[in-house]
């Protein structure tokens, strides 16, 4: 069974978003509250600006999908930070077929776009099919889907390998259903050829036209994105009748949140920044991100991070709960490469611990005295935290081993263009997914794959087991043997793959106490901003 293409937000392409982000990111003016004259029906959200744009179809970006899960409805969602099973939405209900190949979505009836015009599965039909035929970053994960109309009511979507995470795909912000008519007066197509004949983003950056339960009111990435309440929506009314998002910087969030007066909430204060923070305030937070080293399995690049004794001492050298202290509150020991949050991660009681005494004696089986290793790692703070910080525990706790690493910070980008090289000994890196489906990282992370070719993993240089572990995911149908499946692979890489976690840290909402409704959710939106109330 061939794996599935879609792919996962990991290593360069999660800190690549930080580029967006450093170059977007501002104080925002005004001096906090809820941001509009103190008007109880205005929610107020500060978030460092990760945004390209709010088109469905291209949208792939941390602030966009916050938006576009307010604007357009998908075919199925997740509620509150719930991920293991999308519900209803656009759809009533489904059936998957047998093989995990055929989906079929029986359509609610009497949804209405914002402009009050009927929604159809023809709108469905063609929000997928532009999605896939655009070809932007988000359509990798239709890249293998037909889509099709039985009846006015009824959609099927058809996968060309089995793939029981069908229904997660069809919950994205991404799959969200514009209203088809008025996308193509404004230049969209899904034709074949839409990644170059389709010109309606400019429109669809500054004019919504879903069924969601807000409209966009007016659009500036640099600055801050309105949402007014749709009047035409089919669902429960938001209490919120106007959502300002605002571009701020994490710190002047923190400071912006400790004079808070209500209705406000701010999207990036994690770990050690949540220190500090008025007892009234109110947090809610999943273990999302992976932290890991990646050792080049290459000899010619290095020997010594290709000798398996080698990469099984730096294990055991390193103080995991001491990592996970680093980080604040919200963090763990490192177990897996599944985060926490996901189905599939690795039970409580699996997190990597300590040995000196076995990481000097494997180094001793590797015939290696004092091995010194260059050190890749970017110089920036990613969710409150320096990762040179980091960088400097894991030296430090490696030369009691007798592991020599040679700290080499780098910029940013200049970390991202020598990790896609391949030639890059040892460096570390965060992990986070785009969507809520953790057996996508062996699609990336396994020998053979990307990731897994940047540390020189090929499929001839690893462990049988390893592969196997892998090809049993792919080819386990039902979702919780699939889980399990993946925790086993997962105890395979731990023992045989140039992978090392770190420690896994939380992204967290953090709320005024008037606000009901606020989770933070792994789902790819951060928050519902629909379902956030007022006691």
């Amino acid at each position: 069974m061939s794996v599935s293409p879609r792919r996962l937000r990991v290593g360069a392409i999660a800190l690549a978003a930080l580029v967006i982000a450093s170059s977007t990111a501002c104080s925002a003016g005004g001096s906090g509250g809820n941001g509009n004259g103190g008007s109880a029906k205005t929610l107020t959200v500060n978030t460092s600006f990760v945004l390209k744009t709010l088109d469905p179809g291209r949208i792939y970006e941390a602030t966009g999908l916050t938006a576009v899960h307010s604007l357009y409805d998908t075919l199925l969602t997740f509620k509150g930070s719930d991920v293991s099973k999308p519900i209803p939405a656009l759809a009533e209900s489904y059936e998957a077929s047998a093989d995990a190949k055929t989906f079929t979505f029986k359509l609610r009836e009497g949804v209405k776009f914002s402009d009050g015009t009927a929604l159809t599965a023809d709108d469905v039909v063609f929000s997928l099919n532009r999605l896939k035929n655009v070809k932007a970053s988000p359509a990798v994960m239709v890249s293998g889907l037909t889509v099709a109309k039985t009846d006015e009511r009824t959609v099927v979507v058809t996968s060309a390998t089995a793939d029981p995470n069908i229904p997660v795909v069809l919950s994205m912000p991404s799959t969200g259903v514009v209203n088809s008519k008025v996308a193509k007066e404004h230049g969209a197509t899904d034709a074949a050829d839409a990644a170059k004949s389709d010109t309606a983003q400019q429109y669809l950056d500054t004019n919504s036209i879903g069924s969601g339960p807000y409209v966009l009111k007016s659009y500036d990435p640099s600055s801050q994105v309105v949402l007014e309440a749709n009047p035409n929506y089919w669902g429960t009314k938001p209490e919120f009748s106007r959502v300002v998002l605002r571009n701020m910087d994490v710190q002047t969030q923190k400071l912006t949140m400790q004079r808070a007066g209500g209705s406000e909430i701010a999207l990036d204060i994690s770990g050690k920044l949540l220190e500090g923070l008025p007892d009234t305030l109110k947090t809610s937070a999943m273990q999302d991100t992976v932290y890991f080293l990646f050792l080049n399995a290459d000899p010619a690049v290095s020997g010594v991070t290709a000798n398996p004794k080698f990469n099984q001492a730096l294990r055991a050298a390193i103080d995991y709960q001491g990592i996970a202290g680093l980080y604040g509150k919200g963090a763990a020991p490192g177990a897996g490469l599944v985060a926490p949050a996901y189905p599939g991660a690795l039970p409580a009681g699996e997190e990597s611990k300590r040995d000196v005494a076995k990481a000097k004696a494997l180094l001793t089986e590797a015939g290696l005295t004092n091995p010194t290793v260059k050190f890749n790692y970017p110089a920036i703070t990613y969710k409150g935290v320096d990762l040179g910080t980091v960088a400097t525990k894991v030296q430090g706790d490696a030369a009691e081993a007798g592991i020599k690493l040679e700290l080499t910070p780098q910029p940013l980008t200049t970390f991202l263009d020598e990790m896609r090289t391949g030639k890059m000994a040892l460096g570390f890196t965060p992990q986070s997914l785009n969507y809520p489906v953790a057996d996508s990282l062996i699609n990336n992370m396994s020998p053979g794959q990307a990731t897994a070719l940047r540390s020189g993993w090929t499929v001839e240089r690893a462990d049988p087991a390893v592969v196997a572990a892998g090809k049993k995911v792919t080819e386990t149908l039902d979702l919780a043997a699939r889980a399990t499946a993946m925790q086993d692979w997962q105890r395979a890489m731990n023992a045989a793959s140039p992978y090392l976690v770190l420690a896994s840290n939380s992204s967290t909402v953090v709320a005024s106490g008037d606000l009901t409704g606020t989770d933070y959710t792994a789902a790819g939106w951060q928050v519902d901003l629909a379902a956030v109330g007022r006691k």
